[in-house]
C-alpha cells in the first residue's frame, strides 16, 4: 500500500515523466519477463523506468543468475528500489545514457541480454524518446530483445523502431488499465 501511495504521489508531482495511470500489476510483470527470452548466467538485464519495482522484483526472481540493472531517473523511486529490491543494481540516471551507465558498472553491450522498459516513451518531452531508443539500440547486440509495454498499441505504430523487428505482442487484460507487451528483436 505504501508503494502505491508513493507512486500516486509521484504521478501528481511528475506526471509527464511517470506517465502511468497506476502502478503495473504482477500479471503484467510476469508477461514482461516472459518476453525477455533466454538469459545466460552473468548477463545483464537492463530495466528502464522501474518505478516502485514491480518488474524489477519479477526479473530478479525469474533470472537469479543474471544481473538486473534498474535505471531510474526519479530520485525517490531510485532510493526506494535500493532497499526494496536488494537483488538489483539501481542506477539513478537517464535512460538516454545507457552507454555511460554500463561503463560505470564495468559492462558493455556484449553483456546485455535484454532491455525491459516501463518508460512512457510516447509521451516523453522533445527528442528524449528518440535519444532513449537510440541508447537502447546501442546497448543491444543483434538478436537480443527490447521489451516495452504500452496502453495503446495503435499509438506505437507511429514510433520509429529502426534497427528492431517487432515480434508478436501480448495483451494483458488482468492489469489496470489493460496493457500490451511489445517485444522487439534487435536487427543488424
Amino acid at each position: 500500500m505504501r508503494e502505491t501511495l508513493m507512486f500516486y504521489g509521484e504521478i501528481v508531482r511528475r506526471w509527464r515523466v511517470t506517465g502511468a495511470i497506476g502502478p503495473s500489476g504482477p500479471v503484467l510483470a510476469r508477461a514482461m519477463a516472459d518476453a525477455v527470452g533466454p538469459v545466460a548466467a552473468g548477463q545483464v538485464i537492463l530495466e528502464l523506468g522501474p518505478g516502485t519495482g514491480v518488474f524489477t522484483r519479477e526479473l530478479v526472481r525469474r533470472f537469479p543468475a543474471a544481473r538486473v540493472v534498474a535505471v531510474e531517473l526519479n530520485d525517490r523511486f531510485a532510493g526506494h528500489l535500493r532497499t526494496a529490491v536488494p537483488g538489483a543494481t539501481v542506477v539513478n540516471g537517464c535512460a538516454s545514457r545507457l552507454d555511460a551507465h554500463l561503463a560505470g558498472l564495468g559492462c558493455t553491450a556484449h553483456d546485455v541480454a535484454a532491455v525491459v522498459s516501463g518508460l512512457p516513451l510516447l509521451v516523453l518531452p522533445g527528442d528524449l524518446p528518440r535519444r532513449v531508443f537510440g541508447s537502447v539500440a546501442g546497448a543491444l547486440r543483434p538478436g537480443r530483445r527490447f521489451v516495452q509495454f504500452t496502453y495503446s498499441q495503435k499509438a506505437w505504430r507511429r514510433f520509429d523502431a529502426t534497427g528492431f523487428r517487432p515480434d508478436p505482442p501480448r495483451r494483458v487484460w488482468r492489469n489496470f488499465p489493460p496493457a500490451v507487451v511489445l517485444p522487439f528483436t534487435r536487427t543488424d
